[in-house]
């Protein structure tokens, strides 16, 4: 598909608005964004793709749709559905577009169009210069496209306009990580603890986990699930008590938490890893299906290719071929996967 800059799409949009018109449809528009924010993606998708089938293709329902498919994995639709989204402009870019073009961004990034996903966050950093997210995701598109220089000016830019998203800080030490750039990785945690006591007990907590720090890691965060639980406390909590050697307890906290939130995909995810660690391949498995169940979302990448770890340790290199098939389709430039399959492709 070529890609258009988000100024040129708007204008396109609004070119085809005249002659198509939108239609607006409130309550399938509601529908559709009340299952994308439970979660519930394959009825956000239905209940969108109906109501446009009918003539009612309004850009909430276009963009509801666009992130549905986006959270399922489906990046090529998710791209073209938000196209359609940028269709039924008025020919203005509100906060609605540009944020619209973020989820774009993603999903070019997901399909592995670097440029494409860089010329779409260039656009909404000319029209909005203080926009520190579009600093940050051109960053992480910049460390993928090996430009190392580019991507730690942004990082600064947006730290700079986001001092304390500390959350912030710790993505950007995930992804510069990620590339073995250890030493600027940990450059950010060390910016983002010096602010001191205006630190939560979560993001203290959070930050000393990336440090190493953790028995201080564990107290912080301990204390912060006495005022609050979410799925980020839960998950961190549990990792801070596997780091410690405590993988019985970690399990409790995962265990406890996903009954209560059935949709935590990342919690099921990290519990599935631990039951992988024990050998409890028959458990992991069930937690996996549990948490594929959810039909997408954060955590899913992470359950596949534990379904392909779970089905090789138990000698089941049939299944695990299956499922590793079926990763490398959603992912293909996972390079240990691409490397994992040549293993199961000899087995």
């Amino acid at each position: 598909m070529k890609h258009q800059t988000l100024s040129k799409i708007i204008a396109i949009g609004f070119a085809a608005a005249l002659l198509t018109g939108c239609n607006d449809t409130e309550s399938a528009s509601q529908t559709a964004s009340d299952a994308l924010a439970a979660g519930d993606y394959e009825t956000a998708v239905q209940v969108a793709s109906s109501a446009i089938e009918s003539g009612a293709g309004d850009k909430q329902l276009y963009r509801a749709k666009a992130i549905a498919l986006l959270a399922r994995g489906d990046y090529e639709q998710a791209e073209s559905t938000f196209l359609q989204a940028f269709s039924c402009s008025n020919g203005f870019i509100d906060r609605f577009d540009i944020d619209s073009s973020y989820y774009m961004a993603v999903a070019q990034f997901k399909k592995g169009e670097h440029a494409q996903a860089k010329e779409t966050l260039d656009s909404i950093i000319a029209l909005r210069p203080k926009e520190d997210g579009a600093y940050y995701l051109r960053g992480k598109v910049e460390l993928a496209m090996q430009d190392k220089e580019s991507a730690l000016a942004d990082f600064d830019r947006t730290v700079t306009l986001a001092p304390e998203n500390y959350d912030r800080y710790v993505g950007i030490y995930e992804d510069l990580h990620s590339r073995g750039y250890d030493g600027e990785a940990s450059s950010y945690l060390e910016k983002a603890m010096s602010a001191g006591n205006k630190l939560s007990d979560y993001n203290k907590g959070v930050l000393e986990y990336y440090l190493g720090s953790y028995t201080d890691a564990r107290n912080d965060l301990e204390n912060a699930r006495k005022k609050t639980d979410n799925e980020n406390l839960t998950l961190y909590l549990g990792k801070t008590y596997e780091a410690l050697g405590d993988d019985g307890y970690a399990m409790s906290i995962y265990e406890e938490f996903v009954r209560l939130n059935p949709n935590a995909g990342r919690i099921y995810d990290q519990l599935a890893s631990c039951q992988i660690k024990k050998g409890d391949y028959e458990g992991a498995l069930t937690t996996i299906e549990s948490g594929l169940s959810l039909g997408g979302g954060d955590g899913m990448q992470g359950l596949m290719f534990n379904r392909v770890v779970a089905y090789e340790r138990s000698y089941d290199f049939a299944k695990a071929k299956k499922a590793m098939d079926e990763y490398l389709k959603l992912y293909p430039d996972d390079e240990t996967a691409v490397r994992e399959n040549v293993f199961l492709s000899s087995r």
